[in-house]
């Protein structure tokens, strides 16, 4: 079995891995919790028999070995159950509906991310100019210490409100017309990924520039721009596949936060309306789904430097 085939059958171990420990976790969290979850989520009202019956629904009544088998046949069967506050409607309709929404508001993020800070990472690695570079260091440096949330706020008043270039939340019909609503709140969660690969490729280009095969190409006779493109800009931006690896799980909370803001209908909102109407299913749902994304997310990122980098092939 090849290298490939090797990381693929270890990828779908850890998924199983991490479902039986998130199902672990929120069938705890939900025992642990203050009170009783079925009267929390029926009120102080509530009869009983009103109780007992959701008790029953929620499997709360078994023992806790109970549940957890129960819902990992359920994950095994595709069945998250079904949601208390959207009577009839199962928890997996619900966060696959979402899921699109929440990737494709990753996946633009990524590549804005990737364009602007790979740019700006060679500019300030390559510049004869020591003002550039410490004005595109500072830049990174700033946006790291903005969260996600306050970044979006800002976007969504002056971008939105005062310039009126952008919707100011909510979702459209389809696609293309929801391009119009997703692209600020990608530039918003880019402010999280953007910087991080600004500093990796300026550390790695300024790196690579005083290498041996660098200075060859340029005794060779290529131009700056020949040199950079086909020498420098690979070899840097190689770093950037382990920083979007190590970010999977930063990125899927930032888009909670930042789809919250802006009112678009992915996970976070999800997420939030579940919370707030304490619906139990749907929340262990959202959970488990946003895991295993988060794995995928780290298990793709190891496949491509196998893909990408033969040394990596070699050396497996």
């Amino acid at each position: 079995m090849g290298s490939v085939g090797r990381r693929i059958l270890r990828l779908l171990g850890e998924m199983a891995v991490v479902a039986l420990l998130v199902v672990v976790l929120t069938s705890l969290l939900i025992r642990l919790a203050p009170g009783d979850p079925a009267r929390t989520i029926l009120g102080q009202k509530a009869t009983p028999e009103q109780i007992d019956a959701l008790r029953q629904q929620l499997g709360l009544d078994a023992p806790m070995p109970s549940q957890v088998g129960s819902m990992l046949w359920g994950v095994l069967r595709g069945d998250l159950g079904s949601s208390l506050v959207d009577r009839g409607r199962s928890v997996i309709s619900i966060v696959m509906d979402a899921v699109p929404i929440t990737l494709t508001l990753i996946a633009l993020t990524v590549v804005i991310s990737a364009l602007v800070g790979i740019a700006l990472g060679l500019w300030g690695a390559l510049t004869r100019y020591r003002a550039v570079d410490e004005g595109v260091s500072a830049l990174a440096i700033g946006m790291l210490a903005l969260p996600p949330f306050v970044l979006s706020l800002v976007l969504l008043l002056v971008v939105a409100v005062r310039w009126g270039v952008a919707p100011a939340g909510g979702w459209g019909d389809g696609w293309p017309q929801n391009l119009a609503y997703i692209w600020l709140p990608a530039v918003a969660l880019s402010g999280l990924l953007m910087p991080q690969v600004l500093r990796t490729v300026r550390q790695s280009a300024g790196e690579i520039r005083g290498h041996e095969f660098v200075e060859s190409a340029r005794a060779r006779g290529l131009s700056a721009s020949s040199v950079t493109l086909r020498h420098v800009l690979p070899n840097a931006s190689l770093p950037v596949i382990t920083v979007l690896g190590l970010n999977a799980a930063a990125l899927i909370g930032g888009a909670v936060v930042v789809e919250v803001v802006f009112g678009i209908p992915g996970l976070g909102q999800v997420l939030d309306q579940a919370v707030s109407a304490r619906d139990y299913p749907v929340i262990q749902g959202v959970a488990l789904i946003t895991a295993l994304i988060v794995v995928l997310i780290n298990g793709l990122t190891d496949l491509a430097y196998v893909v990408i980098d033969p040394r990596v092939r070699v050396a497996a």
